[in-house]
This record gives C-alpha cells, sequence and structure tokens, in this order.
C-alpha cells in the first residue's frame, strides 16, 4: 500500500513519468542491487520481457536488437534496459541463458533487470505498462512496448516492441 500510495504521488506531483525518480531497487545480471536512476544523465531503451516466454518477448529481443544495431550505423548508442516480467522464474541463470541465447553475453549496453513484484508493479504503473499472470497456468500476458527514456527519466517516445517505424524512435536519440 505505501508503494502505491508513493506513486500516487510521485504521478500527481511531477509532469512526465520519471522512472529514475522512483526509489525501487532491482538485481542486476549479476547480482548487484541498482537503482534505474543509475542510468540519470543517459537515454535508455527500455522493455518488458520474461525469459521463458514463447510468444512475443523473443519478438521484443530481436527489435531491440535491430534497434541497436541501427543506432550503431546512425552512430547513436544508449543503454538498453530489459526490465523482466517474472521476478520468480527469472533467476540469475534465467538470465544468464537468456543473454547467451541471443548472443548478449559480455554487452555492456545491455542491463537485464529483475525486481520484486512492488518494485515491479511500481514501474509498470508508471509507465502505463499492463501485464498479468495466469495462477493456473504461469503465463503471463503482457502489452508490447518500448520506451526511450530521456536523460531525465522521462519518458520521449513509446513504440511497439514487435513491429513500427524506428525513424521517429532514431529521431528523438540525442
Amino acid at each position: 500500500m505505501i508503494i502505491l500510495t508513493s506513486l500516487f504521488l510521485l504521478l500527481a506531483s511531477s509532469g512526465p513519468a520519471n522512472a529514475y525518480q522512483m526509489e525501487t531497487r532491482w538485481r542486476s545480471e549479476d547480482g548487484a542491487q541498482v537503482l534505474l536512476s543509475a542510468n540519470a544523465g543517459k537515454q535508455v531503451l527500455l522493455s518488458f520481457v520474461y525469459t521463458s516466454c514463447g510468444a512475443t518477448c523473443p519478438l521484443t529481443t530481436k527489435r531491440l536488437q535491430r534497434l541497436e544495431r541501427a543506432m550503431k550505423k546512425a552512430k547513436k548508442a544508449t543503454r538498453i534496459v530489459v526490465v523482466s516480467l517474472d521476478p520468480e522464474g527469472d533467476t540469475p541463470e534465467a538470465v544468464r541463458a537468456y543473454r547467451a541465447q541471443y548472443g548478449l553475453t559480455g554487452d555492456r549496453q545491455w542491463e537485464v533487470l529483475v525486481g520484486d513484484a512492488g518494485a515491479l508493479r511500481t514501474l509498470t504503473m508508471l509507465l502505463d505498462f499492463r501485464f498479468s499472470k495466469n495462477p493456473e497456468s504461469g503465463a503471463i500476458m503482457h502489452d508490447n512496448k518500448i520506451f526511450l527514456l530521456s536523460k531525465n527519466g522521462e519518458v520521449l517516445v513509446t513504440t511497439s516492441s514487435i513491429e513500427g517505424e524506428d525513424d521517429a524512435l532514431l529521431a528523438a536519440l540525442n
């Protein structure tokens, strides 16, 4: 309840959604505790996946990889932050397997973050990203979005994580 109240006050007192103002903690793939505000001063592409997804999450990861190649070609680099939708299932081992599967091992531009259920709910509410977990099957139904966050943590562009034009996103990058 405290997290929801804090989120409401944050949204009511500020302008655009600002992910860097959140005090939620996340586990990086190396086990360190991090804040999203560690990315302050950098533009970030942020999206949500879960490593055991067999539906749209692989498409999201591949789109992020295409965007990364397009950014390199345009000489516009940015961090890519992938937030897990499955805090229980996305163990450090699962995250390492995900990175290996997509050839992301050792890629310092990518960061995979896993938070507890409260941190995840706070961030998804802030960004208006909807998801729900089926308690019987464990399947996670979710939106498919990529967010470009400004150096201050505000959402500059929201686009589909599966399809869509890259031009608006690339144009918004510094």
